[in-house]
């Protein structure tokens, strides 16, 4: 069985498409090349729930299980159509699909990632004035921007972009020239999005894997069998449980027949050591094997199944933007994934280790155990030693700061 934990993150790409056609091509290779899985509601084989669902409200389900949207908004705002099947998305109104597109994403809180066209966002600050002339009449703001506004611009791409722009929580938003300008900011936003869920995944686990092993130790042999059967644990895992359950079951059998044998030292009592020794070695050997695993989260220790298996936490960590020691080419856009800076020291100050380091030429992506020097007295600290805020754009160390010991005694 394939145990391989390979995910392709899929990015739904929304855009009115008779006049993006190429610039959705171009964006959907460029995210292929990255890594990342490209949705287009365009492309060949994208699902068609029909009579379902409206040809055009397919892509709710679709969209619903993409890791990011990116949303371009270029002049043109698209066929307008009524939304049967999702009343509550549009209020019964008829908007185009690019439009309730960003509508379902806004309301269920899925990461975006809004282009607006540079020449758009001209007009749409003429749009803002002439709306508060027009004490916020959206007609007769209507009347007077179309005498000005060039036919390849709508005047409900700049409602659609009011939208986004006044609707909370607002999402990010990007103006854009042409398609080089969109790919470079998303390669970079992409990093920043993957390194932000990597440090609230490290932040919470300690947490998570305390309350999981809490709560199996407070169930029966029976009860946890059948959690494990109902989360992501491998029979061979599961088996391995199992039979230490039986070895153990055996130790504390011959260990109750040893205390009336072992005052007589006969033949019977070494046979009974000999076999609790021999069954010790199989519950460590069986510990140890799920212990060196680097596919599975889960590991045994003292006869009873954990979670945080230390092997595969360092494993997907190093693995989340590619492994450097595999040499490849290409991990999400960073053509050098050699770039990794992971030297294995630990911190001066609490002895944690260090933490894996990532740099291209202009981002830097540090993580929680990231190190920094104090220039005063040479310690490496990690940042829970020496607070520092996340920061993709810089995370490197000015000659003027001090670690907090050096900055308390004034050095």
């Amino acid at each position: 069985m394939d145990t391989s934990s390979e995910y392709i993150f899929p990015i739904f790409i929304s855009s009115t498409d008779y006049n993006l056609k190429d610039f959705r091509a171009e964006l959907a290779r460029f995210l292929s090349e990255l890594g990342y899985r490209p949705i287009l509601s365009s492309a060949e084989g994208f699902p068609d729930n029909s009579p379902k669902l409206e040809p055009w409200e397919s892509c709710i389900p679709v969209l619903e299980k993409a890791f990011v949207m990116i949303l371009v908004i270029d002049g043109k705002y698209g066929y307008q159509l009524k939304w049967p099947n999702y009343p509550d998305l549009c209020k019964a109104e008829e908007i185009s699909p690019t439009h309730g597109e960003y509508l379902y994403a806004h309301k269920n809180f899925k990461r975006m990632l809004v282009f607006i066209r540079s020449e758009v966002m001209t007009y749409y600050q003429s749009f803002r004035r002439t709306l508060k002339n027009c004490n916020n009449n959206l007609d007769e703001a209507e009347k007077i921007l179309k005498t000005t506004l060039p036919e390849y611009i709508d005047f409900k791409t700049l409602l659609f972009v009011h939208d986004i722009k006044t609707t909370k929580p607002i999402p990010w938003i990007k103006e854009f020239d042409d398609i080089t300008s969109v790919k470079k900011e998303v390669q970079k936003k992409m990093l920043n999005e993957l390194a932000e869920i990597f440090l609230v995944k490290n932040m919470h686990l300690e947490t998570v894997v305390d309350s999981f092993n809490k709560v199996m130790e407070s169930l029966s042999i029976d009860e946890q069998m059948k959690v494990l059967q109902k989360i992501n644990v491998t029979k061979e895992l599961i088996e391995a449980v199992d039979k230490i359950g039986t070895y153990q079951k055996e130790v504390d059998e011959l260990k109750e027949k040893l205390k009336t044998t072992e005052q007589a030292n006969t033949q019977e009592t070494r046979r009974y050591e000999e076999r609790i020794e021999q069954l010790n070695k199989e519950i460590s050997d069986l510990e140890k094997e799920s212990l060196e695993t680097t596919s599975n989260q889960f590991y045994i220790k003292d006869g009873k199944l954990q979670l945080g298996n230390p092997n595969y936490l360092e494993s997907s960590s190093l693995n989340l933007f590619g492994n450097p020691s595999l040499g490849t080419t290409s991990v999400y856009g960073i053509t050098n994934p050699k770039a990794f800076n992971y030297t294995g020291r630990t911190c001066d100050g609490c002895g944690k280790p260090e933490f894996p380091q990532l740099a291209t030429q202009s981002v830097v992506l540090a993580y929680s155990y990231a190190f920094r020097t104090c220039p005063s007295c040479g310690r490496s600290l990690c940042n829970e030693c020496w607070p520092q805020p996340f920061s993709i754009a810089a995370t490197t160390t000015s000659p003027k700061d001090k670690c907090p010991r050096c900055t308390s005694e004034g050095k």
